[in-house]
């Protein structure tokens, strides 16, 4: 029995790589939006230069024990080198030496290969990356391939080296700045001092996710949860599920000022054809008028206003007696006086009891601070030196970030005129530029406290640390840490000096 070999087959699986063209070609407008910056090329020669000297430093004891070698030689044979006394002495510097440089080229070409990272690429800032996938450029040919052409150069003294390493670079129509060995190991040599680092993963995935990824500038408005205090109030969101005390219940009626009474509620407007449903009086009290009935016959008022709801009169019931009318009561009328009449429009009004005076409305009492905040100080309860060189003044709460913006955390909100605070001045926005987006829109607040002022980290993407003493302490997001004079704060890849007012 046999089995079909087309059921083992396991397609190939293909990488897609970002950054390139249409015609696959890496896109130095991709690497651009990433934040990667080409290393200009004096940064690439001094690399070179310094891992030059240290190669000679390496080399030299050994040329000059080769030296003196072929002197003896030369002078004596090779038959009195041999009986020569302290022969292992010679010998000795141009062995060590030689191996020494062995052992130095060996751990350049396995550092360039896995890492991008050369002794002279690591003290001016520069790395090598894969100019196609923008990680290592391995081994052979990022590494071997490049190190071979640069070694041919010096075949040719003086002009190999300046056209391969000075003016190679400059033909590059990319604008890049790669030279031929960069060519033809396909490397690209990049500044970490001035933008991204090419071999920190975590910011490379959020460099590459916000290039694909739609940044939203402010979160969408959500609907609240609490129920309307008004009766009347258009309905919002209620959910379903929730049986939290308070979060769904029935209208309240608004609150009203301390000592005043509730107004009464409104009574709703009639709607045409449906009668009322309100209960009528039981009986005319001693303010309430009866209308007479009228002698001829003709229909109440109720009853005309009922007949013009409903289009039909109603139909009295005669096995009900109607009941009796009510009568005023009879006054004896006033002898031999002339009738006087008074205007029936202006009626005479008791005189009105005099007013009691309004108790005083207790002062509200006065909002207690915060137990890690306190309010705005006049004078500045510190200074931050920014490694910009830029001096802020801490006299409120300070939020520091890249696009910092106020809201409802801090208690108020951005003035749109300015862009720079509240309009109240109650907090201080500090903006600091970062081409490598490692510092987050708000990343960091320093708050007002009774023993000085705290950091607290306000859940930035890279976190922040204080430095004190030589021992960095990473700062938990949400929890304030006191700073004190002398502290360095670290936010992203950016810091600050924390100096005495």
């Amino acid at each position: 029995m046999s089995l079909s070999n087309d059921i083992w087959e396991i397609p190939a699986q293909t990488t897609d790589i970002e950054g390139l063209d249409a015609q696959g070609r890496p896109d130095p407008a991709y690497a651009q939006a990433i934040g990667l910056v080409p290393a200009r090329p004096g940064m690439r020669a001094l690399s070179t230069i310094l891992e030059l000297i240290v190669a000679l430093i390496i080399a030299t004891p050994g040329t000059i024990a080769g030296v003196n070698l072929l002197m003896l030689v030369s002078s004596s044979g090779t038959a009195g080198l041999l009986a020569r006394k302290g022969l292992i002495w010679i010998l000795l510097p141009l062995i060590v030496s030689y191996v020494l440089m062995f052992v130095f080229t060996l751990v350049q070409l396995i550092l360039h290969g896995l890492k991008g990272v050369t002794l002279g690429k690591a003290v001016v800032g520069v790395r090598t990356v894969n100019v196609r996938t923008l990680e290592k450029p391995g081994f052979w040919r990022g590494a071997v391939v490049r190190y071979l052409i640069l070694a041919a150069s010096f075949l040719v003294p003086l002009i190999g080296p300046l056209l391969v390493i000075a003016l190679s670079p400059l033909f590059d129509a990319e604008r890049r700045g790669r030279g031929w060995p960069d060519r033809a190991a396909a490397t690209w040599l990049v500044d970490v001092r001035r933008g991204l680092n090419p071999y920190d993963g975590k910011r490379m995935r959020i460099a590459r996710k916000q290039i694909t990824t739609e940044v939203h500038e402010a979160a969408p408005e959500l609907p609240s949860l609490a129920t309307p205090v008004d009766r009347d109030a258009p309905a919002v969101y209620v959910p379903t599920g929730r049986f939290s005390g308070g979060v769904v219940g029935a209208h309240r009626a608004a609150a009203s000022a301390p000592g005043t009474p509730a107004a009464p509620a409104a009574p709703a407007a009639p709607v045409a054809g449906v009668p009322s449903l309100a209960t009528p009086p039981a009986g005319p009290g001693p303010d309430t008028a009866s209308p007479a009935p009228d002698p001829a016959g003709a229909p109440s008022a109720s009853a005309a206003a009922s007949t013009a709801a409903t289009g039909f009169a109603p139909t009295p019931d005669p096995t009900v007696a109607a009941p009796a009318a009510w009568q005023p009561p009879t006054i004896a009328p006033v002898a031999a006086a002339a009738p006087v009449t008074a205007p029936a429009a202006a009626p005479v009004a008791a005189p009105a009891p005099a007013p009691m005076a309004a108790p005083a409305p207790a002062p509200a009492p006065a909002p207690a601070p915060s137990p890690t905040t306190l309010p705005a100080s006049d004078s500045p309860r510190a200074i931050l030196v920014i490694d910009n060189g830029e001096r802020v003044e801490v006299r409120a709460a300070t939020l520091i970030g890249r696009a910092p913006a106020a809201g409802p955390s801090t208690g108020t909100g951005t003035d749109p005129s300015t862009g720079s605070g509240s309009a109240d001045g109650e907090v201080q926005l500090v903006r600091v530029p970062d081409e490598t987006r490692s510092v987050s829109k708000t990343h960091v607040a320093i708050l007002l406290s009774r023993r000085g002022v705290v950091a607290v980290d306000r859940g930035s993407t890279n976190g922040s640390s204080i430095v004190r003493d030589g021992a960095e302490h990473p700062l938990t997001p949400g929890h304030p840490a006191e700073l004190r004079a002398g502290d360095v704060l670290r936010f992203g890849d950016r810091s600050l000096r924390v100096e005495q007012a």
